[in-house]
């Protein structure tokens, strides 16, 4: 039990050294649309930033030329969230252990109220 604590300790520790190294990030989506009538479509795709704001979603147009950064943004702000969701599962795990490990170095008094002893010497 002790060996996959630190295991999972260090995964941890791992994961949030990621998490804190300084990036440019995007909350939203990047969306690509081909627009027009019914009739005349666009010839080429545009791009959109889609995020919900008040329960609505907002797109905001972006211009070609940023669409390269914009899809970076968007990329590390997607990995930043699946690293907190990893960190969220192995604090999880980690503190199911630790409460097991308490448990298990924690004997329960007997009916006389005392600790119960484990050992030799035991009286």
């Amino acid at each position: 039990m002790r060996q996959e604590i630190a295991r999972l300790g260090a995964q941890w520790r791992g994961v949030q050294e990621k998490m804190l190294r300084p990036r440019r990030m995007l909350g939203a989506s990047l969306i690509e649309r081909h627009l027009g009538t019914r009739d005349q479509k666009r010839a080429s795709s545009a791009f959109y930033l889609s995020w919900s704001e008040g329960g609505r979603t907002v797109l905001r147009y972006v211009p070609r030329e940023q669409v390269a950064s914009r899809r970076a943004q968007v990329e590390a702000w997607r990995e930043y969230r699946r690293l907190r969701r990893r960190c969220r599962q192995l604090a999880e795990r980690l503190l199911e252990l630790l409460e097991r490990l308490g448990e298990a170095q924690s004997p329960r008094p007997d009916v006389t109220g005392q600790a119960e002893r484990s050992g030799k010497g035991q009286r």
